[in-house]
């Protein structure tokens, strides 16, 4: 039989399919989460998952995909679906670099890698892991005036060196002051 829409897949569904198996409890999201397919303006809802695949319904049609090939529609629901699924490589979060001297210089490298607690984060989630680390070392640090810190993003594209200097000219920029250190870096002091 030649099959010419998703249509036609839905109507043979049952005799191509299966019964499902009863999942364990542990195996099914708490919600139902809306995710968007990559590339694609494709809609489903995750329905339960195993070691390193998700379930996606679309449409009454139920397939697999893996953890890079869909993405959280609504940022509340992102927030839910890491909770719900702990990575395995979960460390706890350390604390930024400290220096016993207040006024010392401070370097903090914001490549992913270096970041404590960013085993596990998807590609398409590290600008954000790598922002908020950067303003949580940031805000830590106001209360001392004079203090210089500085931020190693790296040459790259420069996506995150932009990002960077955006907040320090829109959101930090009566607090602190920044020049453009050696290739990679960005200097800051506190005001």
């Amino acid at each position: 039989m030649k099959l010419s829409s998703l249509k036609d897949l839905k109507v043979i569904k049952k005799d191509l399919a299966p019964e499902p198996e009863a999942r364990p409890a542990g195996n099914q999201p708490r919600s139902k989460t809306k995710v968007r397919m990559m590339d694609s303006s494709v809609v489903a809802t995750i329905v339960g998952f195993g070691k390193d695949f998700y379930e996606l319904e679309m449409d009454g049609l139920t397939f697999r995909a893996r953890k890079g090939d869909f993405y959280p529609i609504d940022p509340e629901e992102d927030r839910k679906l890491r909770s719900a699924i702990p990575s395995r490589h979960a460390k706890p979060v350390e604390e930024p670099l400290r220096t016993e001297d207040s006024l010392s210089d401070l370097t903090v490298d914001l490549h992913i890698e270096r970041i404590p607690g960013s085993d596990g984060i998807p590609e398409w989630a590290a600008l954000d892991f790598q922002m908020n680390y950067f303003r949580q070392v940031l805000r830590q640090n106001l209360k001392h005036k004079g203090k210089r810190i500085v931020f190693i993003h790296g040459v790259g594209d420069g996506i995150l060196a932009q990002a960077i200097r955006k907040d320090l000219d829109e959101v930090f920029a009566l607090s602190c002051s920044y020049t453009y250190g050696p290739m990679g870096a960005t200097n800051v002091t506190i005001k």
